[in-house]
Protein backbone atom coordinates (compact mmCIF):
# COMPACT_ATOMS: atom_id res chain seq x y z
CA UNK A 1 0.00 0.00 0.00
CA UNK A 2 2.87 2.49 0.81
CA UNK A 3 4.44 1.70 -2.78
CA UNK A 4 1.39 2.08 -4.07
CA UNK A 5 0.55 5.61 -1.67
CA UNK A 6 4.25 7.14 -3.33
CA UNK A 7 3.27 6.21 -7.28
CA UNK A 8 0.15 7.76 -6.79
CA UNK A 9 2.10 11.03 -5.26
CA UNK A 10 4.95 10.87 -7.64
CA UNK A 11 2.24 11.18 -10.52
CA UNK A 12 0.22 14.07 -9.15
CA UNK A 13 3.28 16.26 -8.48
CA UNK A 14 4.56 14.98 -12.33
CA UNK A 15 1.25 16.25 -13.42
CA UNK A 16 1.11 19.29 -11.38
CA UNK A 17 4.67 20.16 -12.34
CA UNK A 18 3.78 20.44 -16.22
CA UNK A 19 -0.50 21.25 -15.69
CA UNK A 20 -0.34 23.48 -13.21
CA UNK A 21 -3.39 23.47 -10.76
CA UNK A 22 -4.43 19.16 -10.15
CA UNK A 23 -7.72 19.94 -8.26
CA UNK A 24 -9.80 19.80 -11.60
CA UNK A 25 -9.66 16.80 -13.79
CA UNK A 26 -6.59 17.36 -16.15
CA UNK A 27 -6.21 16.23 -19.37
CA UNK A 28 -3.76 15.91 -22.40
CA UNK A 29 -5.51 19.20 -23.54
CA UNK A 30 -4.19 21.01 -20.68
CA UNK A 31 -0.28 20.22 -21.26
CA UNK A 32 1.53 22.96 -23.44
CA UNK A 33 2.25 22.82 -27.37
CA UNK A 34 5.96 22.20 -26.18
CA UNK A 35 4.74 19.22 -23.85
CA UNK A 36 2.64 17.59 -26.87
CA UNK A 37 5.90 17.80 -28.63
CA UNK A 38 8.17 16.47 -26.32
CA UNK A 39 5.77 13.53 -25.56
CA UNK A 40 4.91 12.80 -29.41
CA UNK A 41 8.41 12.94 -30.81
CA UNK A 42 9.28 9.91 -28.58
CA UNK A 43 6.26 7.77 -30.11
CA UNK A 44 6.48 5.24 -32.96
CA UNK A 45 6.37 6.44 -36.21
CA UNK A 46 3.12 4.66 -37.06
CA UNK A 47 1.70 6.18 -34.02
CA UNK A 48 2.92 9.85 -35.07
CA UNK A 49 1.23 9.00 -38.47
CA UNK A 50 -2.14 8.48 -36.68
CA UNK A 51 -1.71 11.39 -34.50
CA UNK A 52 -1.52 13.57 -37.42
CA UNK A 53 -5.40 12.93 -37.76
CA UNK A 54 -6.40 13.32 -33.95
CA UNK A 55 -6.73 17.22 -35.39
CA UNK A 56 -5.70 20.28 -36.18
CA UNK A 57 -3.66 21.41 -33.55
CA UNK A 58 -1.38 18.04 -33.51
CA UNK A 59 -1.53 18.31 -37.51
CA UNK A 60 0.29 21.54 -37.22
CA UNK A 61 2.36 20.52 -34.53
CA UNK A 62 3.63 17.40 -36.40
CA UNK A 63 4.09 18.97 -39.97
CA UNK A 64 6.29 22.07 -38.15
CA UNK A 65 9.74 22.06 -38.80
CA UNK A 66 10.61 22.62 -34.93
CA UNK A 67 8.86 19.16 -34.72
CA UNK A 68 10.73 17.59 -37.77
CA UNK A 69 14.11 18.66 -36.79
CA UNK A 70 13.34 16.91 -33.38
CA UNK A 71 12.11 13.77 -34.61
CA UNK A 72 14.63 12.55 -36.88
CA UNK A 73 17.66 11.63 -34.46
CA UNK A 74 15.25 9.68 -32.65
CA UNK A 75 13.44 8.25 -35.42
CA UNK A 76 14.57 4.08 -35.56
CA UNK A 77 17.15 2.53 -37.97
CA UNK A 78 14.19 0.69 -40.57
CA UNK A 79 14.21 -0.89 -43.91
CA UNK A 80 12.31 -0.08 -47.16
CA UNK A 81 11.58 -3.25 -49.15
CA UNK A 82 10.23 -3.29 -52.77
CA UNK A 83 9.50 -5.50 -55.13
CA UNK A 84 12.23 -6.25 -57.75
CA UNK A 85 10.98 -5.76 -61.09
CA UNK A 86 8.42 -8.68 -62.54
CA UNK A 87 6.96 -8.24 -65.95
CA UNK A 88 3.33 -9.22 -64.72
CA UNK A 89 2.30 -6.72 -62.47
CA UNK A 90 -0.88 -8.34 -61.89
CA UNK A 91 1.09 -11.24 -59.41
CA UNK A 92 3.86 -9.06 -58.14
CA UNK A 93 2.88 -5.29 -57.67
CA UNK A 94 5.48 -2.74 -56.98
CA UNK A 95 4.85 -2.73 -53.40
CA UNK A 96 7.32 -0.44 -51.12
CA UNK A 97 6.97 -1.57 -47.61
CA UNK A 98 8.33 -0.66 -44.05
CA UNK A 99 9.77 -3.18 -41.85
CA UNK A 100 11.46 -2.67 -38.20
CA UNK A 101 13.05 -4.77 -36.15
CA UNK A 102 11.20 -5.77 -32.97
CA UNK A 103 11.89 -7.97 -30.29
CA UNK A 104 9.44 -10.92 -29.73
CA UNK A 105 9.91 -14.00 -27.81
CA UNK A 106 13.01 -12.69 -26.66
CA UNK A 107 14.56 -12.68 -30.32
CA UNK A 108 14.46 -9.59 -32.35
CA UNK A 109 12.42 -10.17 -35.65
CA UNK A 110 11.92 -8.48 -38.87
CA UNK A 111 7.95 -6.41 -38.31
CA UNK A 112 5.92 -5.66 -41.07
CA UNK A 113 3.12 -2.95 -40.57
CA UNK A 114 0.35 -3.70 -43.57
CA UNK A 115 -1.09 0.09 -43.41
CA UNK A 116 2.83 1.55 -43.59
CA UNK A 117 3.20 0.80 -47.72
CA UNK A 118 2.96 2.34 -50.93
CA UNK A 119 1.15 0.65 -54.17
CA UNK A 120 3.10 2.32 -56.96
CA UNK A 121 1.11 0.45 -59.59
CA UNK A 122 -1.24 3.46 -58.17
CA UNK A 123 1.11 6.23 -59.67
CA UNK A 124 1.41 6.22 -63.63
CA UNK A 125 4.98 7.27 -63.56
CA UNK A 126 5.88 3.62 -62.03
CA UNK A 127 3.69 1.86 -63.91
CA UNK A 128 5.59 0.30 -66.93
CA UNK A 129 9.04 1.15 -65.75
CA UNK A 130 12.04 -0.98 -64.00
CA UNK A 131 12.54 -0.04 -60.54
CA UNK A 132 15.99 1.34 -59.17
CA UNK A 133 16.58 2.68 -55.46
CA UNK A 134 19.52 4.88 -55.14
CA UNK A 135 18.94 4.70 -51.71
CA UNK A 136 17.55 6.78 -48.76
CA UNK A 137 18.96 9.95 -46.73
CA UNK A 138 16.75 11.22 -43.45
CA UNK A 139 13.14 9.76 -44.80
CA UNK A 140 13.36 10.94 -48.65
CA UNK A 141 14.30 8.16 -51.23
CA UNK A 142 15.54 8.45 -54.75
CA UNK A 143 14.05 5.77 -57.08
CA UNK A 144 15.03 5.62 -60.41
CA UNK A 145 12.52 4.22 -63.16
CA UNK A 146 14.80 2.62 -66.22
CA UNK A 147 12.75 2.72 -69.44
CA UNK A 148 13.12 0.04 -71.65
CA UNK A 149 11.46 1.68 -74.73
CA UNK A 150 13.46 5.45 -74.16
CA UNK A 151 16.82 3.87 -73.39
CA UNK A 152 18.99 6.93 -71.49
CA UNK A 153 15.89 9.15 -70.25
CA UNK A 154 15.82 7.51 -66.63
CA UNK A 155 12.65 9.49 -64.70
CA UNK A 156 13.87 10.47 -61.36
CA UNK A 157 11.76 10.23 -58.24
CA UNK A 158 12.33 11.24 -54.83
CA UNK A 159 9.97 10.23 -52.25
CA UNK A 160 8.69 10.24 -48.59
CA UNK A 161 6.23 7.73 -47.81
CA UNK A 162 5.89 8.71 -44.47
CA UNK A 163 4.40 12.18 -45.44
CA UNK A 164 3.21 10.78 -48.62
CA UNK A 165 4.84 13.02 -51.04
CA UNK A 166 6.86 12.08 -53.95
CA UNK A 167 8.32 14.49 -56.71
CA UNK A 168 9.78 13.79 -60.32
CA UNK A 169 12.84 15.49 -60.97
CA UNK A 170 13.46 17.45 -64.48
CA UNK A 171 15.02 15.62 -67.53
CA UNK A 172 18.69 15.50 -67.49
CA UNK A 173 20.75 17.79 -69.62
CA UNK A 174 22.30 14.97 -71.79
CA UNK A 175 19.75 12.40 -71.65
CA UNK A 176 19.82 12.28 -75.23
CA UNK A 177 23.08 11.04 -75.29
CA UNK A 178 23.37 7.78 -76.78
CA UNK A 179 24.91 4.53 -75.65
CA UNK A 180 26.09 5.72 -72.16
CA UNK A 181 26.58 4.27 -68.86
CA UNK A 182 24.96 5.44 -65.85
CA UNK A 183 25.51 5.93 -62.34
CA UNK A 184 23.76 7.82 -59.50
CA UNK A 185 24.11 8.97 -55.99
CA UNK A 186 22.12 10.81 -53.74
CA UNK A 187 23.14 12.34 -50.56
CA UNK A 188 22.67 15.36 -48.57
CA UNK A 189 25.58 18.13 -47.05
CA UNK A 190 26.38 18.87 -43.54
CA UNK A 191 27.17 22.55 -44.07
CA UNK A 192 24.09 23.63 -46.16
CA UNK A 193 21.65 20.93 -45.39
CA UNK A 194 20.83 20.81 -49.62
CA UNK A 195 20.43 17.11 -51.32
CA UNK A 196 21.58 16.51 -54.04
CA UNK A 197 21.64 13.64 -56.73
CA UNK A 198 24.26 13.08 -59.03
CA UNK A 199 24.72 11.16 -62.61
CA UNK A 200 27.58 10.58 -63.61
CA UNK A 201 28.15 9.03 -67.13
CA UNK A 202 30.27 7.99 -70.13
CA UNK A 203 29.80 7.04 -73.99
CA UNK A 204 30.13 3.27 -73.63
CA UNK A 205 31.72 3.63 -77.30
CA UNK A 206 34.38 5.31 -76.55
CA UNK A 207 37.25 5.75 -74.19
CA UNK A 208 35.67 4.64 -70.77
CA UNK A 209 38.17 7.09 -69.26
CA UNK A 210 36.48 10.20 -70.22
CA UNK A 211 33.53 10.92 -67.42
CA UNK A 212 31.01 13.35 -67.63
CA UNK A 213 28.74 14.41 -64.63
CA UNK A 214 25.66 16.80 -63.45
CA UNK A 215 24.30 17.36 -60.51
CA UNK A 216 20.91 18.84 -58.81
CA UNK A 217 19.93 20.21 -56.11
CA UNK A 218 16.75 19.81 -54.93
CA UNK A 219 14.88 22.79 -54.81
CA UNK A 220 16.54 24.62 -57.50
CA UNK A 221 14.52 22.96 -60.52
CA UNK A 222 17.59 22.42 -63.17
CA UNK A 223 20.46 20.28 -63.23
CA UNK A 224 24.24 21.40 -63.33
CA UNK A 225 27.39 19.90 -65.45
CA UNK A 226 30.18 19.34 -63.44
CA UNK A 227 33.54 19.43 -65.07
CA UNK A 228 35.71 16.48 -64.09
CA UNK A 229 38.58 17.10 -65.76
CA UNK A 230 40.88 14.04 -67.24
CA UNK A 231 40.13 10.93 -64.87
CA UNK A 232 41.84 7.13 -65.40
CA UNK A 233 39.33 5.25 -64.02
CA UNK A 234 35.63 4.05 -65.07
CA UNK A 235 32.96 4.14 -62.04
CA UNK A 236 31.58 0.35 -61.55
CA UNK A 237 28.06 0.18 -60.37
CA UNK A 238 24.89 1.71 -60.70
CA UNK A 239 24.11 3.57 -57.53
CA UNK A 240 26.22 5.25 -55.06
CA UNK A 241 26.72 4.43 -51.11
CA UNK A 242 25.91 7.71 -48.98
CA UNK A 243 28.43 7.91 -45.90
CA UNK A 244 30.26 10.55 -43.92
CA UNK A 245 29.09 13.71 -46.22
CA UNK A 246 30.57 11.80 -49.02
CA UNK A 247 28.95 9.25 -52.15
CA UNK A 248 30.92 6.03 -52.84
CA UNK A 249 31.55 3.92 -55.78
CA UNK A 250 33.65 1.11 -56.95
CA UNK A 251 35.58 1.83 -59.65
CA UNK A 252 38.09 0.14 -62.48
CA UNK A 253 41.22 1.67 -62.13
CA UNK A 254 43.87 1.79 -64.86
CA UNK A 255 46.64 3.65 -63.26
CA UNK A 256 46.85 1.97 -59.98
CA UNK A 257 45.13 -1.58 -58.82
CA UNK A 258 44.75 -0.69 -55.51
CA UNK A 259 42.74 1.85 -56.14
CA UNK A 260 39.14 0.59 -56.43
CA UNK A 261 37.11 3.26 -54.61
CA UNK A 262 36.33 6.86 -56.06
CA UNK A 263 34.04 9.38 -53.65
CA UNK A 264 32.13 12.58 -54.23
CA UNK A 265 32.62 14.78 -51.63
CA UNK A 266 28.73 16.65 -51.18
CA UNK A 267 30.18 19.57 -49.33
CA UNK A 268 32.63 20.74 -52.13
CA UNK A 269 31.49 18.94 -55.42
CA UNK A 270 34.77 17.17 -55.72
CA UNK A 271 35.52 13.50 -56.82
CA UNK A 272 39.05 11.77 -55.71
CA UNK A 273 40.45 8.18 -55.17
CA UNK A 274 39.80 6.60 -51.58
CA UNK A 275 41.53 3.58 -50.07
CA UNK A 276 39.55 -0.04 -50.86
CA UNK A 277 40.85 -2.86 -48.86
CA UNK A 278 43.76 -4.82 -49.58
CA UNK A 279 42.25 -7.61 -51.76
CA UNK A 280 44.04 -8.77 -54.70
CA UNK A 281 41.30 -8.74 -57.97
CA UNK A 282 43.56 -8.27 -61.04
CA UNK A 283 43.91 -12.12 -60.98
CA UNK A 284 40.65 -12.88 -61.52
CA UNK A 285 38.96 -10.55 -64.12
CA UNK A 286 35.52 -12.40 -63.23
CA UNK A 287 34.50 -10.74 -59.46
CA UNK A 288 31.61 -9.16 -58.50
CA UNK A 289 31.30 -6.09 -55.57
CA UNK A 290 29.34 -3.94 -53.93
CA UNK A 291 29.75 -1.17 -50.98
CA UNK A 292 27.45 -0.86 -48.15
CA UNK A 293 27.17 0.66 -44.42
CA UNK A 294 27.02 -1.39 -41.07
CA UNK A 295 26.85 0.14 -38.00
CA UNK A 296 27.93 3.60 -39.61
CA UNK A 297 31.16 1.93 -41.31
CA UNK A 298 31.94 2.08 -44.84
CA UNK A 299 32.13 -2.30 -45.97
CA UNK A 300 33.03 -3.90 -49.22
CA UNK A 301 31.89 -6.68 -50.41
CA UNK A 302 33.99 -8.74 -53.30
CA UNK A 303 33.11 -12.23 -55.00
CA UNK A 304 36.16 -14.41 -56.37
CA UNK A 305 35.12 -16.51 -59.04
CA UNK A 306 37.92 -18.99 -58.83
CA UNK A 307 37.42 -19.68 -55.26
CA UNK A 308 33.83 -19.30 -55.22
CA UNK A 309 34.25 -17.19 -52.03
CA UNK A 310 32.48 -13.57 -50.87
CA UNK A 311 34.70 -11.41 -48.57
CA UNK A 312 33.13 -8.74 -46.62
CA UNK A 313 35.69 -5.76 -45.22
CA UNK A 314 34.52 -2.86 -43.20
CA UNK A 315 36.73 0.37 -42.94
CA UNK A 316 36.72 0.95 -38.87
CA UNK A 317 38.15 4.69 -38.89
CA UNK A 318 36.94 6.40 -41.99
CA UNK A 319 39.30 7.28 -44.33
CA UNK A 320 41.99 5.49 -43.03
CA UNK A 321 43.28 2.65 -45.44
CA UNK A 322 45.10 0.27 -43.12
CA UNK A 323 41.79 0.72 -40.64
CA UNK A 324 40.53 -1.94 -43.26
CA UNK A 325 39.02 -5.41 -41.58
CA UNK A 326 38.18 -8.48 -42.92
CA UNK A 327 34.84 -9.00 -40.68
CA UNK A 328 32.98 -12.18 -42.96
CA UNK A 329 33.65 -14.59 -45.06
CA UNK A 330 30.37 -16.61 -47.09
CA UNK A 331 31.07 -19.86 -49.61
CA UNK A 332 27.96 -22.36 -50.89
CA UNK A 333 28.98 -24.57 -47.90
CA UNK A 334 27.73 -22.56 -44.93
CA UNK A 335 24.25 -22.51 -45.75
CA UNK A 336 21.97 -24.95 -48.59
CA UNK A 337 19.85 -21.92 -49.52
CA UNK A 338 23.12 -20.40 -51.38
CA UNK A 339 22.95 -21.58 -54.72
CA UNK A 340 25.61 -19.39 -57.42
CA UNK A 341 27.67 -15.98 -57.00
CA UNK A 342 23.95 -13.95 -56.94
CA UNK A 343 23.33 -15.78 -54.06
CA UNK A 344 26.85 -15.65 -52.17
CA UNK A 345 27.50 -11.60 -53.12
CA UNK A 346 25.66 -9.95 -50.26
CA UNK A 347 25.73 -6.59 -48.22
CA UNK A 348 25.17 -5.82 -44.73
CA UNK A 349 22.03 -4.05 -44.01
CA UNK A 350 21.92 -3.60 -40.82
CA UNK A 351 22.39 -6.28 -37.24
CA UNK A 352 20.47 -7.13 -34.41
CA UNK A 353 20.87 -6.37 -30.85
CA UNK A 354 22.53 -10.18 -30.45
CA UNK A 355 25.09 -9.48 -32.97
CA UNK A 356 23.13 -10.94 -36.27
CA UNK A 357 23.62 -9.16 -39.36
CA UNK A 358 21.04 -8.53 -42.05
CA UNK A 359 21.79 -9.00 -45.28
CA UNK A 360 20.65 -8.23 -49.08
CA UNK A 361 22.08 -10.92 -51.58
CA UNK A 362 22.20 -9.51 -55.29
CA UNK A 363 19.86 -12.10 -56.09
CA UNK A 364 17.62 -10.21 -54.43
CA UNK A 365 17.35 -12.60 -50.78
CA UNK A 366 17.03 -11.01 -47.40
CA UNK A 367 19.53 -13.20 -45.09
CA UNK A 368 20.42 -13.43 -41.94
CA UNK A 369 24.30 -13.87 -41.14
CA UNK A 370 25.24 -15.79 -37.59
CA UNK A 371 28.98 -14.18 -36.63
CA UNK A 372 28.87 -17.15 -33.73
CA UNK A 373 28.08 -19.98 -36.25
CA UNK A 374 29.40 -18.52 -39.72
CA UNK A 375 25.95 -19.73 -41.01
CA UNK A 376 22.94 -18.28 -43.08
CA UNK A 377 19.16 -18.83 -43.13
CA UNK A 378 16.80 -17.30 -44.77
CA UNK A 379 13.73 -15.00 -44.09
CA UNK A 380 10.50 -14.62 -45.54
CA UNK A 381 11.37 -12.00 -48.23
CA UNK A 382 12.47 -13.17 -51.37
CA UNK A 383 12.84 -11.44 -54.95
CA UNK A 384 12.86 -7.87 -53.29
CA UNK A 385 15.37 -5.01 -53.07
CA UNK A 386 15.96 -3.39 -49.80
CA UNK A 387 17.77 -0.35 -48.49
CA UNK A 388 18.61 1.05 -44.71
CA UNK A 389 16.00 3.65 -44.47
CA UNK A 390 15.30 5.97 -41.28
CA UNK A 391 11.35 7.40 -40.91
CA UNK A 392 11.00 10.99 -41.14
CA UNK A 393 8.38 13.70 -41.50
CA UNK A 394 10.51 15.84 -44.00
CA UNK A 395 8.32 17.55 -46.50
CA UNK A 396 9.02 17.76 -50.00
CA UNK A 397 6.46 20.63 -50.64
CA UNK A 398 9.69 23.06 -48.26
CA UNK A 399 11.66 22.78 -51.85
CA UNK A 400 10.71 25.61 -53.41
CA UNK A 401 10.47 25.50 -57.62
CA UNK A 402 9.52 22.11 -57.32
CA UNK A 403 6.06 20.30 -58.02
CA UNK A 404 5.14 18.22 -55.25
CA UNK A 405 2.56 15.55 -55.55
CA UNK A 406 0.54 12.98 -53.01
CA UNK A 407 0.12 9.41 -53.36
CA UNK A 408 -3.41 8.30 -53.44
CA UNK A 409 -4.83 8.45 -49.96
CA UNK A 410 -5.23 4.73 -49.63
CA UNK A 411 -2.06 3.61 -50.72
CA UNK A 412 -0.20 5.43 -47.62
Amino acid sequence: MEIERNLSMTKRSLLKSIVGDTSRNASIHDLSDYHIVEILVRLPVKTIVHCKFVCRDWLNLITNSHFITLQLPKSPECFMLFDKYIRDLITKPKLLRLEEIEEEHGRDILHHDPIMRLDLNRVPSFQNDRLCALGSVNGLICLICLSDSDYGRDKIHICNPITGEYMILPEQIHCKEIDTVNSYGFGVSSLSGEYKVIRIFHDNTLSRRVLHAEIYTLGTGKWRSLTLGHVTYSVYGYSGTFLNNHIHWNIHEYEDPHKKICTFDIDNETFQLFPSPPVDLEEDLWYLRMLGVLDGCLCYSCYCRTSCVVSIWVMKEYGIGNSWQKKILITESISPILHGPYDILCFPMGSFKDGRILMMSFSGKLLVYHPNTHTIEKTQFSDVNAISYRPSFVKLQNFESESVHKFPLETC
